[in-house]
């Protein structure tokens, strides 16, 4: 959580505190924006445009979380609606189940998936949005389910499921691409995509 100072200091638009968050997070929110937008140029756009919001709704900021973690949430809404304005449809999301674990990775599955960054990225960006935004969050940015959960508004128990069915669906769309190399893993398989595409 942020600290009550930080807050205030956020929501009134301190200039320091915005230009050391923008000199802080700008590169991880672009890296993050690259690995869903189809292009560099349109990342570079969802970027500034992420900063420009986050400036706007700052008055909105909570504490409920880091000041990072809530600018990558603005950063997955402009995202998301950048998507929507190109026509992406969204699918409806199955109840979530409360018993899952937080995935983590094997060295094995790790080494696969860094192997196929253009594939896992651009099969990520093809994930529902609420699939898409837990990716991107705990495998992108590296925020803990638990953390993503504060942020988001949901159990944490909601975050893993979302984690669950996303790599679920994510190995459904890249089995076909990698081949037999991993058949005996199917659906569990896991990944750390905390990797440059």
């Amino acid at each position: 959580m942020a600290a009550g100072d930080d807050v205030a200091r956020l929501r009134r638009r301190d200039p320091r505190l915005w230009e050391d968050l923008v000199r802080a997070q700008y590169r991880r929110i672009y890296n993050l924006h690259l690995r869903l937008a189809p292009s560099p140029e349109i990342a570079a756009d969802l970027t500034q445009d992420t900063f420009e919001q986050a400036w706007r709704s700052a008055a909105s900021f909570r504490g409920q979380s880091r000041p990072e973690v809530w600018l990558y949430g603005v950063a997955l809404n402009v995202n998301r609606n950048w998507w929507r304005r190109q026509g992406r449809e969204e699918q409806d999301e199955p109840p979530a189940l409360d018993d899952l674990p937080d995935p983590e990775p094997t060295a094995e599955e790790l080494a696969i998936l860094r192997a196929h960054g253009d594939l896992v990225c651009a099969a990520v960006r093809r994930l529902p949005e609420a699939y898409r935004r837990v990716v991107a969050l705990r495998y992108f940015a590296g925020i803990p389910a638990v953390e993503i959960a504060r942020s988001e508004g949901v159990e944490a128990g909601t975050v893993r499921w979302r984690l669950h069915e996303a790599l679920r669906r994510l190995w459904v769309m890249l089995q076909p691409t990698l081949g037999k190399e991993s058949e005996e893993r199917g659906p569990q398989l896991r990944g750390n995509l905390r990797f440059a595409p």
